[in-house]
């Protein structure tokens, strides 16, 4: 977040003054915006993308004669495998004149995919972001704690006086560095704390086994990993404070964001949200005119709330009852580091791999789970043991298998970690 709020500033403060005016739009006008918006979208996929220029003409699609939500449906949706394995068609033709960032991500999937986002949509998401996180009190300035996957060299925190946040290092979680956090914690106070859910549930553990009290925020905001009742409820127990729960992704085709009332609510100036058969939750951003997902598929489900319900926050915003996001185990490490969801990102970069899992059989061990296609080679193996040392360390045994399909918990449900020594999902 902070090193794209300083490259885009002016880019993001303009789009910032939009998002406070455009969250009371009333329903009609939120409806309008968002035909304008993909019926622009659909005109410059349909003209400047090779990938929907192909589908557009194979399925008789007429851009021409879109109107917009209503004709969305007769667009097919777009599943993570076609991002993974047709990148550059999904390129725009004049993708350069709307600047060209490349990003990747895994997710909860396990499925590492590369794509671009454009300096628009990422100007939007963090003016969106930064307005989800005013809901929750937050604003610029205001001291903050974070914990995320910052990669730090040689500290396992640091305070960044610019936005005066003290960040910490989710791969460096253990209790001997947790300990020394928390200390710094107590002294600096911080208003605001944001981060995994399971990140910031260990640090109130280790608290409490040494005998230590914790700050408690004003608010928690939390992402990365579904936000389960039971964990909710642990962190406003422990921390004696309201959590915002937040969803968002890499992709930039959707964002979910917890009110002051503590009703989650689909972004709807941000992206085009649809709920297919069984909760699928499909996105379109209305701002990645470089590389266009139109109608993606997100991977998680969601359950909307009565359509009729009004929120008391006065936006008109659908409401989302339930994420039912997949939830997965977390780590331990021969060092005492436990990794939950930051460890979804260590296979970003491998090629060739359609999905993944891990399986930790011990402390000093680790089985992969790989589901691959004939572009994996040993160059491929070679980085996916990178981006797993990475945050694991060089002290465990990966061992790489390969499958034809992953192993699915009790549940029916196939998480990206699985632990056979205990550590298993709150």
């Amino acid at each position: 977040m902070e090193k794209s709020i300083f490259q885009i500033p002016f880019k993001v403060l303009k789009r910032y003054r939009f998002y406070k005016r455009s969250q009371f739009r009333t329903k009609s006008q939120i409806e309008y915006f968002q035909d304008e918006q993909l019926k622009k979208l659909i005109c410059h996929a349909g003209r400047n993308v090779p990938y929907y220029r192909k589908l557009f003409k194979k399925t008789g699609f007429n851009i021409e004669g879109f109107r917009g939500r209503v004709d969305m449906d007769k667009i097919p949706t777009l599943d993570k495998e076609v991002v993974r394995t047709q990148q550059k068609e999904l390129l725009a033709d004049n993708a350069g004149k709307f600047g060209i960032t490349w990003d990747s991500t895994s997710g909860s999937t396990g499925t590492p995919l590369h794509f671009v986002l454009d300096d628009n949509v990422q100007a939007n998401k963090i003016a969106a972001l930064l307005r989800s996180y005013k809901w929750a009190g937050y604003k610029l300035g205001k001291k903050t704690f974070s914990l995320q996957s910052y990669y730090f060299q040689d500290h396992d925190y640091k305070y960044n006086r610019f936005y005066n946040i003290l960040r910490f290092d989710s791969n460096k979680l253990k209790k001997s560095s947790a300990i020394k956090a928390i200390k710094e914690i107590n002294r600096f106070k911080p208003e605001f704390f944001m981060g995994f859910p399971f990140d910031i549930l260990m640090l109130r553990r280790f608290a409490e086994e040494e005998g230590i009290e914790i700050h408690s925020p004003r608010s928690i905001v939390t992402y990365g990993e579904t936000l389960s009742k039971k964990k909710r409820e642990f962190l406003e127990k422990a921390y004696n404070c309201k959590v915002f729960d937040f969803f968002s992704l890499h992709e930039c085709a959707a964002m979910i964001s917890e009110c002051e009332h503590g009703n989650l609510h689909l972004i709807e100036d941000f992206a085009f949200h649809e709920v297919l058969e069984e909760g699928k939750l499909v996105g379109t951003s209305f701002y990645n005119y470089a590389m266009p997902l139109i109608r993606y598929e997100i991977g998680d489900n969601i359950v909307l709330d009565n359509v009729s319900k009004k929120c008391e926050c006065g936006r008109n915003f659908r409401i989302v009852k339930e994420i039912v996001g997949k939830q997965c185990d977390y780590i331990e490490t021969s060092d005492g580091r436990l990794l939950g969801s930051v460890m979804s990102h260590s296979i970003d970069n491998a090629k060739g791999v359609i999905c993944s899992q891990c399986i930790q059989n011990s402390t000093d061990r680790i089985d992969i789970n790989l589901v691959i296609d004939d572009s994996f080679n040993e160059s491929s193996r070679i980085a996916l043991e990178k981006g797993l040392k990475k945050r694991l360390g060089n002290n465990i045994e990966l061992n790489f298998k390969f499958v034809s399909q992953l192993e699915k918990k009790a549940s029916g449900k196939t998480p990206f970690i699985i632990s056979r020594i205990g550590n298993e999902y709150l």
